[in-house]
C-alpha cells in the first residue's frame, strides 16, 4: 500500500485536529482583529464624543434664553445651530402645548414642571426646561433636547464607523463560522472521495468485474476498509472461478458419464443384433456374444456403483459404519485376493504390515474401497516386477499409514495434478472410468486423512495415504 497504516491519521483524530485548528485559527484571527479594533478606536476617537459633549452647551444656551426672554416671547428663538445641529428647542406653555420651535420634543402628557428642577435623561437624550419669566410669573417653558450617549452620537454622526466597530467586535463569531466552513469542507471532500471510490468498486462487482484493486482511500479506517475490500474481491474472484471450475467439471462429468454408459450399451445392442441375425445359422454359438454382453453389463454396474458411492461420500451428512476391524486379518485376505488376479502376470505382491493393535475402529467397506482402487490400478498398469503395500501405525496417535509402491508405467508428469479429479483417465486405458482415485480421496478426507500420488525411483507409481481411527 506504500505506507504504514499505523502512521496514517484516523478520521477521529482528523476531526479532533479540525476542531483544534478551528479554535486556534479563530483565536489568532480574533487577536489580530482586536488589535485592528484598538487601532481603529484610537483613529476614530477624533470622531467620537463624550456623553456630556452636548450637555455642556446647555448652560450657555440657558443664559442666552434668560437674557433674551422678551424677544423669545415674541417668537424670536435662539439659533441653536450656532451650538450644534444636534440640539433641539421647543417653547410650550405650562400645559405642554406647543408654541414655537421644534415640534414634539416632549410628550404633552408629561409633567412639564419636572424639567425645571434638573436635567432629565431619557432614551439617550438629556432634557432641560428653562422658564420664561415675565412679571414675576412663568409664562412659558423653553425645552432643550441634546444627545447624551456615546453610541447614539456615533450612530448619528458616523454610522459607517460604528458598523466597522461592531464587525470587528463580533469577529470571533465571524471567524469561527468561516473556518468551520473551510475546514469541514476539506474533510467532507476527503470523505466524499473515499465514498465515490467505494461506490465505483461496488459497481464493478455488480457488473461482474473482479479484476481491480481499490487505491487512493484516505484515513486509517478507510485504508482498513480498502484492504478488507481488496481481500474480499480476491476471495470473490477465487470463488467465482471455483464455481466456474465446478460447473465445467459437472459438464465434463455428465459428458463422461453419457459416453461411458453409451459405449457398453452400444456394444450390447450390437451383440444382440448379431445374435438376432445369426441365431438361425447352423453351428452358431452365442457364448462369445453373451460373454461380451456380460462384460459390458459389468462395466455399467461398476460405473453405477461408483456414481452412487460418489454421491454418498460427497454428502455433507455422510457417516461411516463404525466397526471393530481386525486389520491384520483384513490385509492378509486382501493379499490372497490380489494373488488370484495376477496368475497371468509376472508380479510379486508384498504386504509389509507393522501394527500395534489387533482391532481398529474403522468402516471396513470404505477402507476396502480405497485399497482396492489403489491396488487394482497398480495391477492394471504393472505387467512385471512387484507391488508392495506398507502398512503401519503410531502408538502416540490414531493415524494408520498406507503406502503402495509398484514398478509399473507410473504417471505422466502432465497428469500428476489431475490424478484425483473425477473422470481422470489414462489415455492408455480406455476402459478405466477415472473415478477410483477421486472416490478414494473423498473417503480418505472423510477419514480426516490425506492422500497423495507420485512417481517413484523405479519409474513406477506410489500412492500413499493415512486415515484416522473413528470414534465409537
Amino acid at each position: 500500500m506504500g505506507r504504514c497504516i499505523s502512521k496514517v491519521k484516523t478520521i477521529k483524530s482528523e476531526f479532533y485536529l479540525l476542531v483544534i485548528k478551528i479554535f486556534l485559527y479563530t483565536f489568532i484571527s480574533t487577536i489580530i482583529a482586536y488589535i485592528f479594533l484598538m487601532i481603529f478606536i484610537i483613529y476614530s476617537s477624533n470622531y467620537s464624543k463624550s456623553t456630556d459633549h452636548y450637555e455642556k452647551y446647555l448652560d450657555s444656551i440657558e443664559n442666552e434664553i434668560i437674557n433674551n426672554t422678551d424677544s423669545i416671547l415674541e417668537g424670536n428663538l435662539i439659533d441653536l445651530n450656532e451650538y450644534s445641529n444636534k440640539i433641539k428647542g421647543e417653547v410650550v406653555d405650562i400645559n405642554g402645548k406647543h408654541l414655537f420651535g421644534d415640534i414634539d420634543i416632549i410628550d404633552s402628557k408629561v409633567d412639564i414642571l419636572k424639567y425645571l428642577k434638573f436635567n432629565s435623561v431619557k432614551d439617550g437624550y438629556v432634557y432641560r426646561g428653562v422658564p420664561l419669566i415675565k412679571d414675576d410669573s412663568i409664562k412659558y417653558i423653553y425645552i432643550l433636547k441634546a444627545p447624551f450617549s456615546y453610541t447614539v452620537n456615533n450612530i448619528k454622526d458616523n454610522p459607517y464607523v460604528v458598523i466597522v466597530y461592531y464587525i470587528l467586535l463580533s469577529s470571533p463569531i465571524i471567524f469561527f463560522i468561516v473556518y468551520l466552513f473551510l475546514f469541514t469542507r476539506k474533510l467532507y471532500k476527503s470523505i466524499q472521495k473515499n465514498i465515490c471510490i467505494l461506490i465505483e468498486a461496488s459497481n464493478n462487482i455488480s457488473n461482474g468485474n473482479f479484476s481491480f484493486k481499490i487505491n487512493g482511500l484516505n484515513g486509517k479506517e478507510f485504508l482498513t476498509i480498502q484492504e478488507s475490500f481488496n481481500i474480499m474481491v480476491d476471495e470473490l474472484k477465487k470463488n467465482i472461478e471455483g464455481l466456474s471450475k465446478v460447473e465445467n467439471e459437472r459438464q465434463m462429468m455428465i459428458s463422461s458419464i453419457s459416453h461411458d454408459i453409451r459405449t457398453p450399451i452400444t456394444v450390447i445392442s450390437g451383440e444382440i443384433e448379431l445374435i438376432n441375425d445369426l441365431k438361425d445359422m447352423e453351428g452358431f454359438s452365442i457364448s462369445n456374444s453373451m460373454a461380451i454382453i456380460k462384460k459390458n453389463c459389468d462395466k455399467m454396474i461398476n460405473l453405477t456403483n461408483n456414481l452412487s458411492l460418489i454421491y454418498k461420500v460427497e454428502n455433507l451428512d455422510f457417516l461411516f459404519r463404525v466397526q471393530r476391524v481386525d486389520l491384520d486379518k483384513f490385509l492378509k485376505e486382501k493379499r490372497m485376493e490380489l494373488l488370484s488376479l495376477i496368475t497371468k502376470k509376472d508380479l510379486i505382491i508384498k504386504f509389509n504390515v507393522n501394527l500395534n493393535k489387533k482391532y481398529y475402529i474403522l468402516d471396513e467397506s470404505m477402507l476396502n474401497r480405497v485399497i482396492d482402487n489403489i491396488l487394482f490400478n497398480s495391477i492394471r498398469f504393472t505387467d512385471s516386477g512387484s507391488i508392495t503395500l506398507n502398512v503401519f501405525d503410531e502408538e502416540v496417535s490414531d493415524k494408520i499409514y498406507f503406502k503402495c509402491i509398484d514398478t509399473g508405467k507410473g504417471f505422466k508428469d502432465s497428469d500428476i495434478n489431475t490424478l484425483f479429479d473425477a473422470f481422470y483417465q489414462n489415455k492408455s486405458d480406455k476402459n478405466h472410468f477415472g473415478l477410483g482415485l477421486y472416490i478414494s480421496k473423498k473417503i480418505v478426507l472423510n477419514y480426516s486423512g490425506e492422500i497423495k500420488a507420485y512417481n517413484n525411483e523405479f519409474n513406477g507409481a506410489t500412492v500413499e495415504f493415512y486415515i484416522r481411527e473413528l470414534k465409537e
